[in-house]
């Protein structure tokens, strides 16, 4: 009667300790993302634990892998583990989570999930880095277009800045051609002045 009780009570206790309700064979994880562990605790319970990650198949898990640290299992029931430093392992059967006493005690067992499958999760989508590269090559061809009327102004304005430089120097130029048109009037004038002069001359000597 005595051993029975005994049994009674430690089947008792089990019932309300630390139980893990996901993950498990109906919901289990994925390869890709932060995955969920949930819990159900009496006030008896722990207030913290580690969450840690083995398979009996070491194929696919070659040593257990710790997930992360619960520091107060009270005020949460559930919580989003990101994956490891090397990544989630390969896709596969016979996964478990166990909750642990701490880092450096992994064979103080609170609770153990029962067997899970990871899967292969959807590919992360590229479509922000498409929007990014399709903005800058935006950017590129407005600043090729502003590139291309800047030139052609700057041109446009060096050839008006000629054409208006060629008028002034025609300008200048012309009274120089008119003084010298009337310089070389007034010595032709002389040179037929001093021709009559000598004329006249001439023919006053042959008269006397």
């Amino acid at each position: 009667m005595y051993s029975t009780t005994l049994v009674f009570l430690s089947l008792l206790s089990a019932a309300f300790a630390f139980q893990v309700t996901r993950p498990s064979l109906t919901q289990g994880w994925t390869n890709n993302g932060p995955q969920t562990v949930s819990w159900d605790r009496v006030s008896t319970d722990a207030t913290n634990f580690t969450i840690l990650l083995t398979n009996t198949n070491r194929q696919l898990l070659p040593s257990d892998v710790v997930l992360a640290s619960v520091a107060d299992a009270v005020a949460a029931s559930s919580v989003m583990v990101p994956p490891p430093s090397g990544g989630w392992p390969a896709a596969g059967g016979s996964y478990r989570v166990n909750l642990v006493k701490s880092a450096t005690e992994l064979t103080t067992i609170y609770a153990q999930s029962t067997e899970f499958n990871i899967t292969a999760g959807p590919a992360t989508a590229s479509s922000p880095s498409t929007g990014t590269s399709t903005a800058r090559t935006g950017t590129n061809t407005a600043t090729t277009g502003t590139t291309g009327t800047g030139a052609a102004n700057a041109a446009g304005g060096s050839s008006s800045g000629t054409s208006d430089n060629a008028a002034t120097t025609s300008d200048v130029s012309s009274p120089s051609v008119f003084n010298n048109n009337n310089n070389n009037g007034a010595s032709a004038m002389s040179f037929s002045a001093g021709l009559f002069a000598a004329a006249g001359a001439l023919i006053g000597a042959t008269l006397l």
